[in-house]
């Protein structure tokens, strides 16, 4: 998954982090709370609390409604004009 960039939420905290790249064996550290969580096998695991999660359970909610508003925006090309 080069070049793409991915939001995750920290399973800890819940602070957003910022993925610009994903590997095996990243070691992603949450700026918020210092978890380390570490890209190994498609799964993110949480080294303070030995917990794994999947790519997708980890994804901010913010990175979803971005994909879905690029299909949308045709819809909102209508005219905003009000008449006077």
């Amino acid at each position: 998954m080069h070049g793409m960039i991915k939001i995750i939420r920290c399973p800890s905290c819940g602070e957003e982090i910022v993925l610009k790249d994903l590997y095996d064996g990243l070691e992603i550290t949450c700026s918020l709370c210092g978890n380390t969580i570490v890209y190994q096998n498609g799964k993110l695991h949480v080294m303070e609390t030995n917990e794994e999660y999947e790519l997708e359970e980890l994804i901010s909610e913010e990175e979803e409604a971005k994909r879905e508003e690029e299909f949308e925006e045709e819809d909102y090309e209508e005219d905003y004009y009000a008449e006077y």
